[in-house]
């Protein structure tokens, strides 16, 4: 990372460690900080969503993988917006919300159908609208209505290894983007997991996306295979595996690992990179305790995510003023 060679690292201990496993939490992916409880994401077949409050070792669980009621089949974006706890589900085109129905349950409720043909996989709903990656073909992130049209899209950054792939193909390398937005909803920063690229953008009227800057580190490195998957190469290096923001910093969570190197360890971060809004570099942290996932607590001024040590446990750093 270059761009960051003239800013010194800093090596940031964590603050605290929650233990998951005493909650009965085993396959921890993701959190989300709502006042002093945290909503996990558990990456198992029953109770996949988790509400837990370390301080009174209160829990409350549901939900699961399949197609029945209170239950959802592909999981993915998971966000809080204005105080719901929302996931998309890829296959049915769908945004649920995570909802207490009595002191010791979680359920799952339609909140917004996403009328598209597209197949989408990762969404950052921001007002009535949301951004998405997928198989768009002529597009990296387009801004679409419920109603799925398409308002405006951010076209594929421009690498040589890329110019001869295919729309379709294209699309597949791009689809596990991650995004964030500021609390006006002003700015969106997006972030490649499978390669290093990183672009921020204006967000006009709640439908126009605007990418004025675009940092690109390196491609990926990949085949694609007879019946047309992206096949990723064991020297692929991983990206980014979590961003969020503030009016002020973008927080990036930055691997840089091989699977040939590290295996699967290859998505657990040690640095957390933090940009201002022009893309500027202003810090570079080394965490003590490499996360799988991460998000910024604006109140508290901390980052927060998973980890594994070597069982599931939810890792908190104060960061610097």
């Amino acid at each position: 990372m270059q761009h960051f060679d003239k800013i010194p690292k800093k090596e940031l201990n964590h603050s605290h460690i929650i233990n998951l496993e005493k909650f009965d939490i085993l396959k921890p992916i993701d959190a989300i900080r709502i006042n002093n409880s945290y909503m996990i994401w558990d990456n198992k077949n029953e109770n996949i969503f988790n509400l837990i409050d370390p301080i009174s070792n209160k829990v409350i669980k549901g939900v699961n993988i399949g197609n029945g009621p209170n239950e959802i089949i592909s999981p993915s974006s998971f966000q809080n917006q204005d105080g719901k706890f929302l996931i998309y589900d890829i296959s049915q085109r769908r945004i649920n919300q995570i909802d207490i129905s009595s002191d010791t349950t979680l359920i799952i409720k339609k909140n917004q159908e996403i009328n598209t043909n597209k197949r989408l996989f990762v969404i950052n709903r921001i007002g009535s609208n949301i951004i998405a990656t997928g198989i768009l073909e002529d597009y990296w992130l387009a801004n679409m209505t419920t109603d799925g049209e398409i308002t405006s899209g951010i076209e594929f950054p421009a690498f040589e290894e890329t110019n001869n792939t295919p729309k379709v193909q294209l699309s597949m390398l791009y689809i596990s983007t991650l995004m964030a937005n500021t609390s006006d909803n002003k700015k969106v920063v997006a972030v490649t997991q499978k390669h290093g690229v990183v672009s921020f953008l204006n967000y006009i009227n709640n439908s126009i996306l605007n990418e004025y800057k675009q940092i690109k580190y390196y491609a990926p490195n990949f085949t694609i295979e007879e019946r047309g998957n992206i096949a990723f190469s064991k020297n692929n290096q991983v990206g980014f595996c979590g961003v969020d923001c503030d009016n002020d910093y973008v927080y990036a969570l930055y691997s840089g690992k091989t699977f040939a190197k590290e295996g699967m360890l290859n998505h657990h971060c040690e640095n957390l990179l933090i940009y201002d809004w022009n893309g500027n570099p202003i810090k570079h942290y080394v965490l003590d305790i490499p996360l799988y996932s991460m998000r910024y607590n604006e109140k508290n001024n901390l980052i927060y995510g998973i980890a594994y040590y070597p069982e599931g446990i939810l890792v908190e750093y104060q960061l610097d003023d």
